[in-house]
């Protein structure tokens, strides 16, 4: 196999990719490099040299971060750290589904109060081209032929299209973003982003208080308590009760992966990553 498509969810808690093969989800943590005296187990261990940059991601990263670089948060992906997730994100997905592939081509997210020209084309030029980089000791060489930047929460319609109007809540770590989706399409003066995720709150259980700022920011974009609204994100499950003291109709996106050899039901975590990727075989036929 030389072709790859993915659907890349390069998000600031986990990263999520799905393809044809199955999905695969990490930490997206990244911290500099030092020298490991005492040599701690990490299920998703990272050691990394990306653009001369050397450094660990993952859990190890969360656990020995001490310059608060483990994550960049806000509502733009237009930056080094996202080259980096994109980047381990294809290797895990390789190594993990055993795959040779040397072209890729991918479908990314940006939110959708920054998916505007200039900072997906930033993206772009970040991601496109050929990459040469070194992940727990293996080289791997590709080349990123094409990426489409798509919309947050907006795109997670394409995990599980559905008819008439309905409002998206994609809540992540770093943000919330809200769309509304009618007959298909993308209805700009109903949606946005909140600057506000579940890791970025001073208390990271308050799912009350989280539901609460999201009910506010949607009912001055003129959301119904009535909508049919879906709710996806890791906290998804979580949460929901909480929105449904408002939003009755609430219930969790049920994202849907056709693989090689069935059709899946993944969790809400993945919505994004599925809906790129449903949008990626459709670009990159």
């Amino acid at each position: 196999m030389t072709k790859l498509i993915l659907g890349i969810d390069a998000g600031n808690f986990k990263a999520k990719v799905a393809s044809v093969h199955g999905v695969d989800s990490f930490k997206t943590n990244i911290c500099g490099w030092f020298e490991r005296d005492v040599e701690e187990e990490y299920e998703d261990f990272m050691e990394f040299e990306i653009d001369g940059r050397k450094g660990y991601a993952g859990s190890i990263a969360e656990a020995e971060d001490e310059f608060g670089d483990g994550a960049q948060y806000g509502i733009t992906k237009a930056h080094d750290d996202t080259k980096i997730r994109v980047l381990l994100a294809i290797h895990r997905y390789m190594e993990k589904y055993n795959l040779a592939a040397s072209s890729v081509y991918i479908v990314v997210g940006q939110p959708i109060a920054t998916h505007k020209a200039g900072e997906k084309q930033h993206i772009i030029d970040l991601l496109k081209g050929k990459h040469d980089y070194v992940v727990n000791g293996k080289r791997r060489k590709i080349t990123i032929e094409e990426v489409t930047v798509s919309p947050e929460g907006a795109s997670a319609f394409f995990s599980n299209p559905q008819k008439g109007s309905i409002s998206i809540l994609d809540v992540g770590s770093g943000t919330v973003n809200m769309a509304v989706i009618s007959e298909k399409k993308f209805i700009h003066k109903s949606s946005g982003t909140m600057d506000t995720g579940m890791e970025t709150l001073k208390n990271k259980n308050d799912l009350d208080g989280m539901a609460r700022g999201i009910v506010q920011a949607t009912t001055k974009l003129k959301w119904k308590k009535d909508d049919t609204v879906f709710v996806c994100g890791g906290i998804a499950n979580l949460i929901l009760p909480h929105l449904k003291k408002h939003y009755v109709n609430a219930e969790v996106l049920k994202a849907v992966l056709t693989t090689e050899d069935e059709v899946i039901i993944e969790k809400p975590i993945f919505a994004n990553a599925i809906a790129f990727y449903n949008i990626a075989k459709g670009v990159y036929k």
